[in-house]
């Protein structure tokens, strides 16, 4: 089932390949992204030290390989790297907003999570399949279990939809989401995951 048509903002370019790989677009917002890691690190992350170190590291590693993936085209290393992009602001940004915190500056991370919204949908059009993506035997991640990407990302954002005071996000959520059906649309290899997609979403809204 197509999604309702959005704005053209928030439509994937027409080309919907680089060097003729399928589902891959331009590239994604990485001054944003350096921008956003750089706020963040001044930021209260997880309570438990080694929690914090794991994600600090994998935010230094993605700031260090952002402007050097951007000069490849190798899909594998722009998959990898795009995973982690999406994983470290999930759990620095989204995580957050859902946790009860009194000190927590909901504002900033309201603004925060419509960038790192933004970066997920950059990543999404450069290279589409990173939704499908399964952490390699061997890898793993804090919180992050064996499921495709798109499985533990959509809960994630789903959750803040309708938060109070996270309001402001409703319609990059939706953004968020037309641009994921799109673009699995563009790429032969991912057409089924459309219909996973929708009958993920079809189950939120029923089971509510």
């Amino acid at each position: 089932m197509a999604p309702i048509t959005r704005g053209d903002s928030a439509k994937p370019r027409p080309d919907g390949e680089v060097n003729g790989v399928p589902g891959a677009f331009e590239a994604p917002p990485s001054t944003m992204a350096a921008q956003l890691i750089n706020n963040l690190s001044t930021m209260n992350q997880p309570s438990r030290q080694v929690e914090q170190d794991d994600l600090q590291r994998l935010m230094t590693e993605v700031s260090d390989l952002e402007n050097n993936v951007n000069k490849t085209d190798d899909v594998a290393v722009k998959l990898e790297h795009n995973h982690k992009l999406i994983y470290v602001f999930a759990r620095a940004v989204l995580e957050r907003l859902t946790k009860d915190d009194p000190f927590m500056n909901v504002q900033q991370l309201v603004s925060q999570a419509s960038d790192a919204l933004d970066v997920f949908m950059g990543a999404i059009k450069e290279v589409a399949g990173v939704l499908n993506y399964i952490l390699p035997v061997g890898v793993m991640l804090q919180g992050r279990g064996e499921e495709p990407l798109w499985l533990w990302l959509f809960p994630r954002v789903l959750t803040l939809l309708g938060r109070r005071q996270c309001e402001a996000l409703t319609e990059k959520i939706k953004d968020f989401f037309y641009v994921s059906f799109q673009a699995v649309a563009r790429s032969p290899k991912l057409w089924n995951l459309s219909s996973l997609f929708f009958n993920y979403l079809r189950d939120c809204v029923s089971s509510k």
